[in-house]
C-alpha cells in the first residue's frame, strides 16, 4: 500500500529560478558573425577544384554579377528579419579567383558589407589570389580600402605539376606576386600548398615547402589532396587514368613538412593551418568562425551559412542566381534543420578540424558536458594516442593531426554512412581513395 501524500504549499512562476546575472550592454548587443562571399570566376578549372567556378566569363558578366551579389547581401536583413544583424567580425573573399575582378568592383562588395552590416574594429578582411591575378595597382588598392589579410592559391612551386593540375600559373608568378604584396604593405599573408600531387615526390614536395619559407609568408597551408566526384581527377581515377602516391607516402610528405614549418617558428592552428606568431596573431579568423560552426552568413552562387541548428545554401547556376536577385526571389536552394545529435557531432568533428574543442563551449551549447554524451569517443581517441583530454579542452595529438581524417570517422554514425535516399541531398564529403 503506498504511502499517503502530503500536499507540497509551494509552487513556482518560472523555472529556473535562480539566475547569474549578465550585463545588460552585451546581452543586448549584436552577436558577433562573419560573412563568406563566393567570386566564382577563374581563368582556367584546376583539375582537382570542386567548387563552383566558371571560366572565361566576359567582363559584362562579371559586373553583372557584381551588381547582383551587392544586391543579395544589402537586401539579406529586410528578406530574412528572424536572422539577427550580426556584428561582423571576419569577412572573406573566396573563389573562385576573387584576384580576377577589378579593384572597384572588389571594393563596391566590400562596401556594401560594411553599408549593411556593423564591423567590428579590427575585423579581418580576407581576399584570395591566384599568383597571376596580384597586381601592384590592385594589391595597393584592395589594401587602402581595408582589406587585411591575402591567401595566395600556389599549390606547388614545381611548372610542371602545376601545368598537369590545369594550374594557371608558375612558380615565377609565385615569387613576382609576394614580392609585391610585400612592396605595398600586406604582412598578413598565407601561401596555400597542395600535397600529393600525381607525380609529386618528396624531394620536389619538399622543395616547394622550403621556397614557401623563404617568401616569409605569415601563414601556410598544407592541403591533403581530395578526390572529389565530377572533378578531372576524380574521373580519371575512376577508369584507371590517374595515379596518386599512396597513403604512407602522403603521411611522409606531412610530417617532413610540418618538422619544416615547426622549426621556423610555426604553430599548427588547424589540422592544415599553421600560423607564424612572430607575423600574425591568428592563422584566419573567419576559419575559426567556418570550423567552429559559429554564426556565418554566405553571399554569391554556391555559397553555405549556418546559425545554430540551421543550415542553407544558395543556387550554384550563375544564370539562375541572376534571374532571382532580378525577380526579388530567395537565392536559397537548399535549407535544413541539424537534430541537437548532429549539432554536436557537428561542433566535435569541424572544432577538431581546428584542433581542439572547449569544453566549457560545448556546455554552454548543448547544456551538457561534453563527455557524458562522447566519453566512449573520447576515450578511444586518446587511448589510439589521436587525442588530448585535458580539463579545459580535447585537442588533437600531433599524431591526431597526421591523421585528423581517421579521427573524424570515429564520431560518424552508421546512418552517415548509408547512401543518400530520394528525399536527401549530400554533400561535402569527397570520395575515398585507395591506393595501397
Amino acid at each position: 500500500m503506498s504511502a499517503e501524500l502530503t500536499k507540497l504549499r509551494r509552487s513556482i512562476h518560472t523555472y529556473p529560478f535562480k539566475y547569474s546575472p549578465f550585463q545588460a550592454d552585451r546581452f543586448f548587443g549584436l552577436q558577433n558573425g562573419a560573412l563568406y562571399v563566393h567570386i566564382p570566376f577563374c581563368s582556367t578549372k584546376c583539375h582537382f577544384c570542386d567548387f563552383t567556378v566558371y571560366v572565361n566569363k566576359t567582363d559584362d558578366m562579371r559586373e553583372q554579377y557584381v551588381q547582383r551579389l551587392c544586391t543579395e547581401i544589402a537586401r539579406f536583413p529586410e528578406q530574412h528579419p528572424m536572422f539577427p544583424r550580426f556584428k561582423i567580425d571576419a569577412i572573406y573573399f573566396g573563389g573562385g579567383t576573387p584576384g580576377l575582378l577589378s579593384s572597384e568592383q572588389l571594393i563596391r562588395i566590400l562596401q556594401t558589407c560594411r553599408q549593411t552590416y556593423s564591423i567590428n574594429p579590427g575585423c579581418e578582411i580576407t581576399i584570395e589570389f591566384d599568383p597571376d591575378s596580384v597586381s601592384l595597382e590592385k594589391a595597393l588598392a584592395v589594401k587602402e580600402a581595408g582589406f587585411t589579410r591575402v591567401s595566395v592559391g600556389v599549390q606547388s612551386f614545381n611548372d610542371d605539376l602545376l601545368k598537369q593540375s590545369n594550374r594557371p600559373h608558375t612558380a615565377r608568378s609565385v615569387h613576382a606576386a609576394f614580392e609585391t604584396l610585400r612592396k605595398v604593405g600586406f604582412t598578413n599573408t598565407n601561401l596555400d600548398l597542395i600535397y600529393p600531387l600525381p607525380g609529386l615526390t618528396m624531394d620536389v614536395w619538399m622543395d616547394s615547402v622550403q621556397q614557401a619559407l623563404r617568401l616569409e609568408p605569415a601563414c601556410i597551408s598544407l592541403y591533403g589532396l581530395e578526390v572529389w566526384p565530377g572533378t578531372a581527377f576524380h574521373n580519371w581515377l575512376e577508369k584507371g587514368k590517374l595515379k596518386l602516391p599512396n597513403a604512407s607516402t602522403e603521411v611522409e610528405m606531412y610530417t617532413a613538412a610540418v618538422d619544416a614549418l615547426e622549426s621556423e617558428g610555426f604553430v599548427a592552428r588547424s589540422t592544415n593551418g599553421y600560423v607564424h606568431p612572430g607575423r600574425a596573431e591568428a592563422y584566419s579568423r573567419f576559419l575559426d568562425y567556418y570550423w567552429r560552426t559559429w554564426p556565418m552568413l554566405g553571399f554569391g552562387v554556391s555559397s553555405k551559412s549556418a546559425y545554430d541548428d540551421r543550415l542553407w545554401a544558395n543556387v550554384k547556376g550563375l544564370k539562375d542566381y541572376i534571374q532571382r536577385v532580378d525577380a526579388g526571389e530567395p537565392v536559397v536552394d537548399l535549407v535544413a534543420y541539424m537534430s541537437k545529435a548532429q549539432e554536436m557531432r557537428r561542433v566535435m568533428i569541424r572544432g577538431l578540424k581546428a584542433c581542439e574543442v572547449s569544453k566549457q563551449e560545448f556546455l554552454q551549447r548543448f547544456g551538457v558536458e561534453m563527455e557524458s554524451v562522447f566519453g566512449d569517443i573520447i576515450g578511444r581517441l586518446v587511448a589510439d594516442g589521436l587525442l588530448a583530454n585535458e580539463d579545459a579542452r580535447v585537442c588533437l595529438t600531433r599524431k591526431g593531426r597526421t591523421f585528423g581524417t581517421n579521427v573524424y570517422e570515429y564520431f560518424y554514425t552508421d546512418e552517415d554512412r548509408k547512401p543518400a535516399t530520394q528525399n536527401e541531398v549530400q554533400f561535402g564529403i569527397s570520395h575515398l581513395v585507395t591506393t595501397d
